[in-house]
């Protein structure tokens, strides 16, 4: 009887050990949670709006609704059920150092229950390759990306500076629907 008492102490020992060896290698699996702010390197990043871009275009003199280009007029455009979504970025220089940044190549949108991510289609950084000392730049990354896609889980930035990789929340107030789009001849 004794046996069969160390026995089951034993078993159940060792089956709590794996349980909670799994769940430790697990947690460092585990990206950091979203924030609104990130710091990698020097450099501080922030998500400071999100919006659809309206593709409207209005052919009329009393603004009345226009129509969607077709892709093919527009090089460029989001496709099929794709709208665009713009989401302004701030990047702060704090060190003392000139720094490395490469907005389209560090950031991306990710988002949905799996985590789908998508690269900026566009941007207005330019080609921005440093950032002096104490100095900040705003710009827009363009997402084209389904508006169910972002509506359907969580939404974040992840960027990847270096050898780290962070995210940033996304501020999402209104944004879930995509832009109304008025197709009339």
């Amino acid at each position: 009887m004794p046996r069969a008492r160390i026995l089951v102490m034993l078993v159940a020992a060792v089956g709590l050990a794996v349980f909670g060896v799994s769940r430790f290698l697990a947690a460092l699996d585990t990206p950091p949670a979203a924030g609104e702010v990130a710091s990698v390197d020097g450099l501080t990043a922030a998500v400071t709006t999100a919006s659809w871009t309206k593709m409207d275009h209005d052919m009329s003199s009393n603004a009345a609704p226009g129509f969607q280009m077709p892709p093919a007029m527009m090089p460029n455009m989001p496709q099929g059920d794709d709208q665009r979504l713009a989401l302004s970025v701030t990047v702060t220089n704090t060190s003392g150092d000139t720094r490395p940044i490469r907005a389209t190549e560090e950031f991306t949108l990710r988002a949905g229950k799996d985590g789908r991510q998508w690269t900026p289609t566009a941007d207005t950084f330019g080609d921005l390759p440093r950032l002096a000392p104490r100095n900040a730049v705003t710009g827009v990354l363009f997402f084209d990306l389904p508006p169910a896609e972002l509506a359907a889980g969580p939404a974040w930035v992840e960027w990847s500076h270096g050898d780290a990789t962070t995210r940033l929340t996304i501020p999402l107030d209104g944004v879930n629907a995509g832009p109304g789009h008025s197709h009339t001849p």
